[in-house]
Parts: C-alpha cells; sequence; structure tokens
C-alpha cells in the first residue's frame, strides 16, 4: 500500500490531510471522544485529530510505518501501533468514530475489514471512509495496489448491513487548486514518471510555483486544506466519501 508522506507543497498530501479536517468538522465536537485511524500510514492524520479529540490511535500494517509515526508525531492523547485493520485488537464498542481513507480498496477481505470496524464502534458510532470511485461496475483497477474499486451502490451494498444510516459525499478540488493542478501538468508533461522520481521533489514544487505564478496563479505553498471541497450528494466526483452511523 502507498503510504504518503508529508510535505506541504504536495497537492496530494493536502488533499489527503483535508479529509481528516473536514471529518472532525463533519463529526462535531470530539471532547470526550475515542477516534480510531484504521490504517493511519504516515500518521499525519492521526496527529491533525487529536488536536480536537480525547483520544486518537492510529494504526496501520506497516511495522516501520508506525514506529516512525510514532518518533514524528506526538502528543499526549495520541498513540501508535502495529495492527490489521481487518483483526483489530481492541474490544467491542471501543470507538466513537473510526476514520478509514484510502484503505479498502487495497484489502483482500472488505466484508471482515467493515465487520471489524463495526465490532469496535460504539453504539451510534461513526465511520467516515473514502475510496476511489470505479468507473463502471466491474472496472479493473489501473492501480496495481488495488484489490478492486467501488460504485455508490457496491460500496452502500457492503455498509449497509452494519449501518442504519450512510450519506454520501464527493470531493472536488476549488478554483485555486484545480488551476495550480493544470499548471503542474505542465512540469509533469517534461518528464516520464520514472524521470521525475529522481528529480527531487523541492525542485519540482518550485518549478510548477514558479510556473503558476507566472500565469497568475499562486505558489504552492499558498494552497491549504480550504483549497479543497467536500460536497453532499455529489455525483461528479473521483473518491466516494461516505457517513456512515451505527444503530
Amino acid at each position: 500500500m502507498e503510504r504518503r508522506r508529508e510535505c506541504r507543497t504536495d497537492t496530494q498530501h493536502i488533499v489527503n490531510l483535508s479529509a481528516y479536517v473536514w471529518a472532525v468538522e463533519r463529526l462535531g465536537p470530539l471532547s470526550g471522544a475515542a477516534i480510531l485511524d484504521a490504517a493511519c500510514g504516515a500518521g499525519f492524520g492521526s496527529y491533525s485529530v487529536a488536536a480536537d479529540a480525547e483520544w486518537v490511535v492510529g494504526v496501520d500494517l506497516s511495522v516501520p510505518a508506525v514506529v516512525e509515526a510514532g518518533s514524528l508525531y506526538r502528543r499526549s492523547n495520541l498513540s501508535f501501533a502495529a495492527m490489521d485493520c481487518s483483526r483489530l485488537g481492541f474490544r467491542d464498542a471501543r470507538f466513537d468514530a473510526v476514520l478509514s481513507f484510502e484503505t479498502i480498496e487495497h484489502v483482500a477481505d472488505d466484508h471482515q475489514y467493515i465487520d471489524e470496524i463495526a465490532r469496535v464502534l460504539r453504539p451510534r458510532g461513526t465511520l467516515v471512509l473514502s475510496t476511489p470511485r470505479a468507473p463502471f461496475l466491474g472496472a479493473v483497477p489501473e492501480n496495481p495496489y488495488h484489490v478492486r474499486e467501488y460504485t455508490w451502490d457496491q460500496l452502500e451494498e457492503l455498509l449497509a448491513p452494519h449501518f442504519q444510516s450512510i450519506a454520501r459525499f464527493g470531493r472536488r478540488l476549488g478554483p485555486r487548486m484545480a488551476r495550480i493542478e493544470e499548471d503542474l501538468d505542465r512540469v509533469r508533461c517534461l518528464a516520464p514518471a520514472k524521470v521525475r522520481q529522481i528529480v527531487p521533489r523541492r525542485f519540482r514544487h518550485s518549478l510548477g510555483s514558479m510556473i503558476s505564478k507566472f500565469r497568475g496563479g499562486i505558489g504552492l505553498e499558498e494552497v491549504t486544506v480550504n483549497d479543497v471541497v467536500y460536497v453532499e450528494g455529489l455525483e461528479e466526483t473521483s473518491t466516494l466519501l461516505a457517513i456512515c452511523q451505527r444503530p
């Protein structure tokens, strides 16, 4: 599974972080709340949520990822653990909310994964989940790390046995980020992906910012999570986001 590290001039990192910020806003006041970040990856999202919640634990299958997250992101109410999210080592009804971002498409047994999340959620607890949207039913994912991708109907069929309500959301780039992504595409077109991988990210981002500013836009250092927009019921979206509540 891809685990993207924090980089404040990386637009994909900003999109990833924005999901956590949006989730906290949707969940409402989190004082006294216990939150599980399932497949926390690099840990920056767990750290962000811990600023508002009573207790946050980030779990990930990768031991190196968990060790690095624990060394980089420290709060008294935040912990990290190496754990298979399909076999969570927590008692029943332990958490008020579970966050699962861009994870279920990587999991071999998605039913077991959702079973476990539902098990550790308290009554009336909330799952906030995101996953790439399949372009059509039965589509083979282009990403080699994805076991499957979902249409809305497929995702709701998976979630419905465990949750009494499922609210659909979509995500799109705000105008500032959409414009700078267009300018970044000009940089990406200069070299194949394999070549870009050996060019320092700082240099690529500086070049992209220069092009954007030259064309009257903003630099990457000015992009924030507010440049990502979440809309309930948005159909034109490449990412499915669901807020699901337990009975």
